[in-house]
């Protein structure tokens, strides 16, 4: 049994453990400077940082200047909208960053002594680094500055109102993500999760019949049903954190000074739900949950019935890579989610009808969208291997074979994330035109081997251990996220630059020779890096082993 000293979270020995968690993230930093890749890794974060603040603070420019004409105009009754699209900000972001995101495991502190109140303010502390959180809090401060400005008196009730609903935003996003970590580690919850998923997608497909009439046009039933829906839904969005933070602003502006600062404690009632909820997990954490999932016992003929047979009899090593990858895969809540959160955003973000044209292009920028869920299975495909990553060098199997299995899985991946990207664009803007399939059909067979050879050219150079039960990413991800995330932008400009010059010239007609010129040229790079796998391999085995192998 662990005993846990330092019960106060201000305790002398509380202070020091949260000094020398500043300094062993400040020495790791240090340290990984020496690494190969380390100073790539850095810079990609500071880019990151910088690229996100800079569209924060246009957001808040923009919001600011919005919450300055509400207040000057007397219109604060518009303000909750602002506040509802500051949270559905929070909120989205992670989910369509899934595979770009790099918060911090901290539950390798419970290895130490640290009391429960100083685990929960780390993880909290931590969570204010999130992109999520960037974004949130420069678009409050936007706001909070563009009502403080056109009236001066709101300016404390505006800051404590904007605090509040932070407070609530990050304790709502930090316990969502640590609930769905437990889920996604259960099987049974993991396979519940996905029947609501999919219950889901087919229950919203069936609104867009019963809403819309066959051109398109919503009928008078279905106006005044949606009327009577935004009645109620702004009757109970009144009751919910942005209504009550928008509401208390409004009410300090008309000089009610007492409701005000009963509407701010219903916004921090429920923020202290969300950290109670969120509080749950973290206990069950604290006392030695795990969240990986124990195996039973099985006979080797249970094993042979539950083997994949997706390949028929293919043998040898590639089957037996190919088998490992699925297995690994079924196992893992986490890459399951990667998988399906681009195509959910997909389907709910996407529109049917006609948006001027773009619905042309619905198809390649789905599949491009798409193929997001792929990241982090491409660009780092040995990450998931951890400490088995030494049997591959001790093995008379070339690495260039297990290459090439993670490679057929991967295809095999993206064929299955191309048919639903193709069923959601059919549902939603019916069928593409003939030459848009041929162009997009010969833009992937260009766009794909270039991302397989590029993935493999990451996994190797730049591999970073990959946790396969939380949502949760180890240092190297920076690097390797910012260079596959510029990878797949210029494989799309590329594309689309091809076919608008040609479009634009008149000869269209030559995008699809052209692209078919560009795949095999991206055929030949990727069976070019296969070959050279193994050489690559040995040439950074230690390296590799260090970042993959090391303790978790």
């Amino acid at each position: 049994m662990v005993v846990r000293s330092g019960a106060s979270m201000t305790s002398p020995l509380a202070r020091a453990q949260y000094a020398a968690l500043a300094r062993m993230r400040l020495q790791m930093l240090l340290n990984s400077l020496r690494l190969s890749g380390g100073k790539l890794n850095l810079a990609a974060r500071i880019i990151r940082v910088v690229f996100f603040s800079l569209v924060g603070l246009m957001m808040a420019a923009g919001l600011g200047a919005g919450a300055y004409s509400i207040v000057r105009d007397n219109q604060l009754r518009i303000l909750p909208v602002f506040l509802w699209a500051v949270m559905m900000l929070w909120q989205v972001t992670p989910v369509v960053m899934v595979s770009f995101q790099e918060p911090v495991d901290l539950s390798l502190l419970l290895r130490f002594p640290v009391s429960f109140g100083s685990y929960v303010l780390e993880y909290l502390i931590f969570g204010l680094f999130d992109t999520s959180s960037i974004l949130g809090g420069f678009c409050l401060a936007g706001i909070w500055t563009g009502i403080a400005s056109a009236r001066p008196a709101l300016a404390g009730w505006a800051a404590a109102a904007a605090l509040l609903f932070a407070a609530f935003n990050v304790l709502l996003t930090r316990m969502i993500f640590a609930w769905v970590d437990r889920w996604l580690a259960q099987r049974r919850t993991r396979e519940v999760l996905g029947l609501v998923f999919l219950f889901l997608l087919l229950g919203a497909q069936l609104l867009n019949p019963a809403l819309y009439g066959p051109h398109g046009q919503p009928s008078r039933n279905t106006i005044a049903t949606m009327r009577h829906a935004a009645r109620t839904a702004e009757n109970v969005q009144r009751a919910l954190p942005p209504g009550l933070a928008a509401r208390a602003v409004e009410a300090a502006y008309k000089g009610n000074a007492g409701v005000a600062a009963v509407l701010l404690a219903g916004v921090a009632l429920y923020g202290l739900a969300a950290g109670s909820v969120l509080g749950i997990r973290l206990r069950a954490e604290y006392r030695g949950e795990s969240l990986g999932e124990a195996p039973r016992v099985t006979s080797k003929q249970e094993e042979r019935k539950r083997g994949f047979d997706l390949l028929g009899d293919l043998g040898g090593p590639i089957g037996a890579v190919v088998e490992k990858e699925f297995r690994y895969l079924g196992r893992s809540g986490v890459m399951l989610y990667s998988l399906l959160a681009p195509l959910i955003m997909l389907f709910v973000l996407g529109r049917g009808g006609h948006t001027g044209g773009v619905e042309r292009f619905a198809l390649p920028l789905g599949a491009a969208y798409g193929f997001l869920g792929l990241t982090r299975l491409v660009y780092n495909s040995l990450g998931g291997e951890g400490a088995g990553i030494q049997l591959y060098f001790m093995s008379p199997t070339p690495l260039r074979t297990v290459m090439l299995a993670k490679n057929l899985v991967q295809f095999l991946l993206f064929l299955f994330e191309l048919a639903v990207v193709v069923g959601i664009v059919v549902s939603r803007f019916g069928m593409p035109d003939g030459q848009m399939l041929s162009l997009t059909a010969c833009w992937l067979l260009f766009a794909l081997p270039l991302q397989l050879a590029a993935g493999n050219l990451l996994s190797i150079n730049m591999g970073y251990r990959m946790t396969l039960t939380r949502l949760s990413r180890e240092q190297g991800a920076a690097g390797n996220g910012l260079l596959s995330l510029l990878i797949q932008l210029v494989i799309i400009v590329v594309g689309a630059g091809v076919y608008f010059w040609l479009s634009h010239s008149g000869q269209v007609d030559l995008a699809a020779w052209v692209f078919l010129a560009l795949a095999a040229g991206s055929i030949a790079v990727w069976l070019r890096v296969l070959a050279s796998a193994d050489r690559m391999a040995m040439r950074r085995r230690d390296a590799l082993i260090e970042s993959l192998a090391k303790a978790a």
